[in-house]
């Protein structure tokens, strides 16, 4: 069962994806784009299911004037009925962390790495629906609004 807030995102034809997946569902099958955080250019994140829907893969990019200048890959799976990620980027960084879903949003909380010299530094990031798509609060309260590319 779709969390309410999910409603607006989900279609009739909603991917296939094992139950505890289905949270991050409605962003299956599509790609969402808006500014990255700090004006650092635009971000464009492509979901995809993937080995049956056993998980979901986030692939995304920064773009600044039509160049790449950064990429990165989430995998959600799930770990003891929960969702679980792990990201890695184009900077040779790691990270990893657990999604919940409420009512009203999903939450992240995890590390990452951002390349693999730096420290491990703890990340997490609040998804929330809109009625034009989703927006995204990182830790400083900033929210970034993702609509959906048709």
């Amino acid at each position: 069962m779709f969390p309410s807030f999910m409603l607006a995102l989900a279609t009739a034809a909603s991917p296939s994806v094992q139950p505890a997946l289905q949270p991050l569902a409605p962003f299956v099958g599509h790609c969402w784009r808006g500014d990255a955080p700090g004006g650092a250019g635009i971000d464009t994140h492509c979901f995809e299911a993937v080995y049956g829907g056993t998980h979901i893969r986030d692939r995304h990019t920064v773009d600044v004037g039509g160049k790449t200048v950064y990429a990165g890959e989430a995998v959600y799976s799930v770990e003891k009925g929960k969702i679980a990620f792990t990201y890695w980027n184009s900077l040779g960084g790691v990270g990893h962390g657990t999604a919940e879903a409420t009512p009203t949003a999903i939450n992240f909380v995890g590390e990452m790495r951002e390349d693999p010299s730096s420290e491990l530094q703890p990340m997490h990031a609040t998804w929330r629906t809109l009625a034009e798509g989703y927006e995204v609060v990182w830790p400083d309260g900033t929210p970034h609004i993702m609509k959906r590319v048709p």
